[in-house]
């Protein structure tokens, strides 16, 4: 059993206006007790989007 699990997860910033911009596009994502996980991308790719989001939580 999953301790964290993310499912069809997305984020976008700024709905409706011309900066729109979706930063977490259909995660799904599941994270076993005792797992070490790392987010790793390019810059902008939405990584502090999807850790402010499950800090959230």
């Amino acid at each position: 059993m999953p301790i964290l699990e993310a499912k069809d997860l997305t984020y976008t910033y700024s709905i409706g206006s011309p900066f729109e911009k979706t930063a977490v596009d259909h995660i799904n994502l599941q994270i076993e007790q005792g797992e070490f996980v790392g987010i790793i991308g390019h810059t902008g790719s939405g990584k502090s989007t999807l850790m402010q989001m499950m800090n959230g939580l």
